[in-house]
């Protein structure tokens, strides 16, 4: 609570009103009746500035002391109490006995600004409650030390280089310095409140400046005049032109503001990739370790004395002399590449990885690639990733007794020898691949270098599938240094970084592994996440295949060639992540026409199938797979040569026909006649509330009370979801948890299994709870997803039967295979996200179960919501501009939350921007000007956050003026892939209050200062302050949460354990095997003996499958970890997932939303494909299944029917049953501690759990 205090003494300085404000409002707080006596001292902090100035700009701890001494302007000042409750005693305290300083009678209030409470920073709070009371000695020696803190420090040297262990010495090999100018502007200084230090010089025309975030250091090693600093990323470069100057560049003087410093907007600042140009060739390599010399000796002790106010690590105190190896050489660099072309790419890239990723010096490379000679590529590449992960600074310092050989080749050695035994292993298995997916390698491009991930495995696309030599395609990803996009602000400007660091790699391409890799295109998703393909031209049969001659297979873009943005959304069809069903006829495709009416396209996106080839799809999709496990989907999105959109069930149609309409026809490509499948809908998708869709029906009428009823009733869900296995698997549902491992389906059969009165005695079940409550909490509190009942998420298509009039609809779902079909009819609202515009929601009618003799096609259609082709206006297109391609909308049932008719506002509609077109075709290098244009205007999550602000402020809320042209700038953005067309930022509206509602405080911010914010009065801000922040408290070694929700036994315990080891074996006390072979000898009365018979043959194969399903998963959790995929971010002091984030798709973690999102979506997709390998092969020993979530009744081959026989058994269940259990009596007596064995063990669980009950 931030409480306001006026009538200050006017003759006071700011430090002694500030000392006196501490000692009065200590001796109220910290004494009864303020203060109980089992209460300790709490914290407060007090903010004094002069009336007029901004506490952000003036706080006490952005000036020097020397500052606060004298000034006579009117005094203010702002108290921050770690909680309501200790500010509102203090309030009630003071209003029977009020303070005086002086003589003068102190007037203290809540704060409020324009009638809204100012909630103070969650940080700042949290920093309150987490910090012990400073009495006013302390408090003056603080400030005493911050001045110095603040002073700038003269130095006259950047030097960068890489500490090198390896020498007889240990030394600091110079590669590149930069001899600063002797004067003022040279010099070295801390902002403390946003955590940098700042290298600020003036050479020629521009001020220079070198940004180190304070965190990213790891090491600091000093010796006068210099020290060194290594750092887990390199720091951000930025240059001012002489002329935009801000004071402080050339008079850094105490009583400059060190904050200022940082965040003045004098002159616009700009992103640049080093300094200079001349060094590029070694400066990408060395970026991260550097040596700063000081001008004097007393410049180098106030730094080193810094180390007591500033969160800097350790210093150490170590002698290196200083060399000038040239390690990186140019003609060592084209050494290593030149030995690239020996090897193939998957080796190669792995090699290059050990430079751009420094791990190794050139000549060390050198050597490796040497020791790489003659071995076999697949051994090799596992080797260097082996290698990569195990080979760190320590071992690079060590010195062995036992070799003459450099550390470094031993750790390859070693590395080897592993490969070839996981190689053997993995040959042994015989684990047949998806064809559907491939091994993705990935190269970020960040603004001073690359970094080099991978192999991961990736969904395949269409062009992939034409080409065997998929290593020849990259994955390149623009982005800052920890992995997060690139994006322009106010201060920052990255237009001329994108030209002059980025666009070479598009037009003029990359070179990498000894070869040179061209641009070739990107998918609609990955450009929103700032990603391309890149090719290394090859050869097939003499025939060179490149960049040029892919797009110009892909089909005839004549209609779009001179519009850069429509000719790359184009190309962009062909990346689309698909997988491949079957190859058609040209007979087999039918044009049609579309319904148009008025301007409006009802059938924009969508076709027809026949009966005949829907089946024929879902069987191919579904090989392997018994067809009554998995649900048919009745409409695909599919991608077909130049067409691209969603094909609906026609039952009517005979033989195998699709039809295609002109809406979906977006280039010409007669000769591509593979049907691609970019998605399936064969269950119903959770519907959920979103804040933008919160907001929107609280401004249409719907009672706040709805929502807070309906977030109190899944919390109480939430604190009774560990009480039963069942209630967990309704919660985890609800949230889509764990979709890879079937964790939901796992513990609905255990709760049948246990039945009442029996717990799961496992640690690693209960750490999955303790997952699955934090991550629903999380999703509730900062993004107000609220799961909705009788609602569903339902893809789009048309009413091809045309019965239903407008504003009607028809729904059918069906949620299980074999399951039950369910009508929907009555009043229903549909909506589609992000909603913006009053007119987004539209109240519909749902005209229930139809005759199928009168509407064949409409009763065919199950798990999609279809819309009318009648009345005025195509009905998708009223939901925020949506089409019928492969939009999903949510359709609302819950009649409290379906707005009165006359609540209902008209939709929005827009007038399409004009495209840009150009006056002659356009070349791939406008396709990436336009990426990289894209990548510098992409608002849409601003303009999305600015509505939300607004409309939190203005009276009318979304019904604003502001708010609607918000709404219309988002569809213009949202647009701009497809136009060419930005929106311009300053076209903006701007809210009336620069403060935010309390709501929107990021979820992880580590600064306990920025954004202002307030208590919101909308329903928003109330659903947000009902769940404690504490609840959902996450740090780097494990869960903090309420001990209502987690015991505080086993909280204490996961403090230093979490996710590293469990104390108990998968079944520590055989109870759920013991049910299993109680179950089993129920069910399989004759010949139960011969399925739980020990077969020592079948468990040592399974020894084998689970120690390569341990490699393979730990793997995956390493590459997903955020501290890896942050492109070398500093440690977190786990370099891995744990298991049950793997086996839940849950990362604890804190990180840039992006980041997360995109390290989340890969861990979900990889471990689904891992788990559907380990399911396949524990049931068939020769099972060319891919993955599936919940299909145990694998198909059996030939080679298994012989084993029925040689065994004895009467059924296939029974032998993949007796299959299943003897993997599962391994899991159960294996390691406790074998990564992965609790993940194995649930897999077979579920295959046999399937078998076992009805």
């Amino acid at each position: 609570m931030e409480v306001y205090a006026r009538d200050l003494p006017p003759t006071g300085t700011q430090l002694d009103t500030k000392l006196a404000l501490i000692t009065a409002i200590s001796k109220v707080v910290h004494h009864a009746p303020v203060l109980s006596s089992e209460e300790s001292k709490a914290n407060f902090k007090v903010d004094v500035r002069r009336v007029g100035h901004s506490n952000q700009q003036h706080n006490l701890h952005e000036q020097s002391y020397s500052r606060l001494i004298n000034n006579n302007q009117p005094l203010i000042a702002t108290i921050t109490f770690p909680s309501s409750d200790l500010g509102q005693r203090f309030l009630a305290a003071i209003s029977h006995h009020p303070i005086q300083i002086s003589h003068n009678l102190i007037h203290f209030e809540q704060s409020l600004r324009n009638g809204r409470k100012i909630i103070p920073h969650p940080q700042l709070i949290k920093s309150l409650k987490e910090s012990r009371f400073k009495e006013t000695n302390e408090v003056i020696q603080e400030l005493k030390e911050l001045e110095t803190t603040q002073k700038p420090i003269p130095i006259n040297l950047i030097d960068f280089g890489r500490v090198c262990q390896h020498l007889t010495k240990p030394a600091f090999s110079s590669e590149y310095a930069i001899c600063l100018p002797v004067e003022e502007s040279s010099h070295l200084r801390f902002d403390i409140d946003s955590k940098l230090i700042l290298l600020n010089w003036i050479m020629q025309d521009r001020a220079k400046k070198i940004v180190i975030q304070l965190h990213t250091l790891r090491k600091i090693e000093a010796c006068s005049p210099w020290v060194i600093l290594s750092l887990a990323r390199p720091p951000q470069f930025e240059e001012l032109m002489i002329d935009n100057l801000p004071t402080h560049f050339s008079v850094p003087s105490s009583s400059s503001s060190s904050s200022n410093h940082h965040k003045q907007n004098d002159g616009l600042r700009r992103r640049v990739h080093g300094y200079p140009h001349t060094q590029a060739d070694v400066f990408p390599f060395v970026n991260n370790q550097l040596r700063i010399q000081f001008s004097s000796e007393t410049g180098f002790r106030n730094f080193c004395s810094l180390k007591i106010s500033v969160p800097l690590p350790k210093i150490t105190s170590l002698t290196r002399t200083i060399v000038e190896k040239n390690h990186y050489d140019p003609e060592r660099i084209k050494a290593i590449h030149e030995n690239l072309v020996c090897f193939t790419i998957p080796v190669a890239f792995q090699i290059e990885s050990l430079l751009h990723n420094s791990i190794l010096l050139p000549y060390q490379i050198l050597r490796v690639c040497k020791a790489l000679i003659g071995v076999p590529e697949t051994t090799a590449e596992r080797a260097l990733i082996l290698f990569i992960e195990n080979y760190n600074d320590d071992h690079s310092s060590c010195k062995t007794q036992s070799s003459s050989k450099p550390v470094y080749l031993q750790v390859l050695h070693e590395a080897l020898r592993t490969s070839t035994k996981e190689t053997r292993l993995s040959t042994q298995l015989n684990i047949q691949k998806n064809e559907d997916t491939f091994p993705c390698r990935t190269v970020t491009i960040t603004p001073t270098r690359l970094s080099l991930q991978g192999p991961q495995i990736e969904q395949s696309n269409s062009i992939l599938r034409l080409y065997q030599q998929t290593e020849n395609f990259l994955r390149v990803s623009l982005a800052d240094e920890m992995g997060h996009r690139l994006r322009s602000s106010r201060e920052v400007d990255i237009h001329h970084l994108l030209r002059t660091r980025y666009r070479p790699f598009l037009t003029k391409g990359m070179i990498l592994c000894g070869r040179k890799f061209e641009f070739l295109g990107y998918s609609n998703s990955a450009l929103k996440d700032h990603q391309a393909w890149f090719v290394c031209p090859f050869h097939i049969d003499n025939f060179l295949v490149n960049a040029a001659s892919i797009r110009a297979k892909l089909g005839d873009f004549t209609k779009v060639i001179r519009i850069p943005a429509r000719y790359m959304a184009r190309i962009a069809q062909a990346f689309t992540s698909t997988r491949s069903s079957l190859t058609l006829r040209p007979s087999e495709i039918v044009r049609i026409e579309d319904v148009e009416r008025n301007g409006s396209c009802f059938t924009d996106g969508v076709g027809t199938i026949s009966k005949e080839l829907i089946d024929q799809v879902h069987r191919v999709l579904n090989r392997g797979r018994s067809s009554t496990r998995t649900n048919k989907s009745t409409c695909y999105q599919i991608r077909l040569g130049g067409f691209k959109g969603m094909l609906s069930l026609d039952p009517t149609l005979s033989g195998k026909v699709v039809k295609m309409r002109p809406s979906m026809d977006k280039f010409d490509a007669p000769d591509s006649l593979t049907l691609d499948i970019a998605g399936t809908f064969t269950r119903p998708l959770v519907a959920y509330l979103n804040r933008p869709l919160i907001k929107l029906l609280e401004d249409l009428g719907i009672p706040a009370q709805v929502f807070l009823k309906l977030q109190d009733r899944i919390l109480k869900k939430v604190e009774n979801s560990r009480s039963s296995p069942n209630l967990a698997a309704d919660l985890i549902e609800q949230y889509s948890i764990g979709t890879s491992s079937s964790i939901c389906s796992i513990l609905r059969k255990l709760g049948v299994l246990l039945g009442e009165g029996i717990s799961i005695d496992s640690d690693f079940i209960e750490e999955c709870y303790d997952l699955m409550i934090i991550q629903s909490l999380r999703d509730l509190k900062y993004r107000g997803r609220i799961p909705i009942k009788k609602s569903y998420t339902l893809v789009g298509v048309a009413d091809e039967d045309n019965l239903l009039g407008p504003d009607s609809i028809y729904v059918c779902v069906q949620h299980v295979p074999r399951g039950p079909l369910k009508y929907l009819k009555g009043t229903f609202a549909v909506t589609r996200s992000p909603s913006l515009h009053p007119g987004d929601v539209r109240v519909v009618n749902a005209v229930g179960k139809l005759d199928p003799k009168i509407a064949p096609r409409l009763s065919s259609l199950v798990n999609c919501v279809v819309f009318p082709v009648q009345g005025h206006r195509s009905l998708p297109s009223c939901l925020g501009g949506g089409d019928l391609d492969g939009d999903l909308f949510t359709v609302i049932g819950l009649p409290e939350l379906i707005p009165d008719h006359s609540q209902v506002h008209s939709p929005a509609s827009y007038q399409a921007p004009e495209m840009r077109q150009l006056d002659q075709d356009c070349t791939i290098a406008d396709g990436a000007d336009f990426f990289l244009d894209y990548i510098s205007s992409d608002l849409v999550g601003m303009i999305a956050t600015r509505h939300l602000h607004i409309a939190d402020q203005a009276v009318e809320g979304t019904l604003d003026r502001s708010c609607l042209r918000l709404a219309e700038l988002h569809s213009d953005a949202v647009d701009y892939p497809k136009t060419g067309v930005p929106v311009n930022i300053r076209s903006l509206p701007s809210p009336p209050a620069k403060m935010k509602p309390d709501y929107m405080c990021q979820e992880y911010d580590s600064s306990t200062k920025g954004e202002d914010y307030y208590e919101s009065a909308r329903v928003l801000g109330r659903l947000f302050r009902e769940i404690p922040a504490s609840k959902i408290d996450v740090f780097v070694n494990g869960t903090r949460l309420d001990d209502d929700i987690v015991e505080l036994d086993r909280y204490n315990r996961s403090l230093h354990s979490f996710g590293n080891h469990f104390s108990s074996r998968l079944d520590p006390k055989q109870i759920l095997t013991k049910l299993i072979t109680n179950q089993i000898q129920l069910k399989f009365p004759t010949n139960h003996k011969l399925i739980l018979r020990k077969d020592d043959d079948l468990r040592t194969q399974f020894e084998v499958l689970l120690g390569w399903f341990a490699i393979e998963l730990m793997k995956i959790s390493k590459l997903n970890n955020l501290s890896s995929s942050s492109l070398g971010s500093e440690s977190n002091g786990k370099n891995h997932l744990s298991e049950s984030e793997a086996f839940m798709g849950v990362i604890l973690m804190s990180s840039d939303k992006f980041s997360k999102r995109t390290a989340l979506s890969r861990l979900i997709e990889e471990t689904k494909h891992l788990y559907g390998l380990i399911r396949s092969s524990i049931i068939s020993n020769d099972d060319d299944d891919d993955d599936d979530d919940d299909d145990d009744q694998q198909k059996v081959k030939s080679n298994e029917v012989d084993e029925l026989d040689e065994q004895q058994f009467n059924s296939l269940d029974e032998l993949i049953l007796h299959r299943a259990f003897q993997a599962w009596s391994l899991a159960t007596h294996s390691q406790s501690n074998l990564f992965g064995t609790h993940s194995f063990g649930f897999i077979c669980l579920d295959i046999i759990l399937s078998l076992i009950l009805d």
